[in-house]
């Protein structure tokens, strides 16, 4: 196991975003972990082509497997999108079997922790912005420029 700065009883703040251009088109995923306020480790993936909300799915997914190598405690998860944070937190519901699989998903890995909570905020949180650059940057080097 890697020696992590997050010690037991820390909060692990776990940014992603998820971008695709087109939707469906090609399609990135990022996330990125905070602890006391520092960027501690990040990731971008080209997913192939997918739909913004199932890139967002993914980086969630993505973000709670590699967690476990930081922290097994409380872990904080903050979307800018709505949808995927209202899905799993059993506000709204999941009209598509494909999002419905991979927030079970979400559930399943959730088991790992001690407490996972999922937030909302906006596109302007400055985390957020790094991740959607992160995945601007990937579709950009994948040849996917705009």
């Amino acid at each position: 196991m890697n020696r992590s700065p997050v010690k037991k009883g820390d909060k692990l703040k776990i940014y992603v975003d998820g971008a695709s251009r087109g939707n469906p088109g090609p399609a990135a995923s990022a996330f990125l972990f905070v602890h006391n306020d520092n960027i501690i480790h990040n990731e971008c993936d080209f997913i192939g082509t997918a739909t913004n909300n199932t890139a967002e799915y993914i980086a969630i997914i993505n973000a709670l497997k590699v967690a476990e190598r930081f922290s097994r405690g409380n872990i904080q998860v903050y979307s800018d999108s709505n949808l995927a944070i209202q899905q799993i937190n059993k506000k709204w519901k999941i009209n598509y079997p494909h999002l419905s699989k991979m927030c079970g998903e979400v559930y399943k890995l959730c088991e790992k922790y001690e407490k996972v909570e999922f937030f909302h905020v906006g596109r302007n949180n400055p985390y957020i912005t790094k991740c959607d650059k992160l995945c601007n940057e990937r579709l950009d080097a994948e040849g996917f420029k705009i």
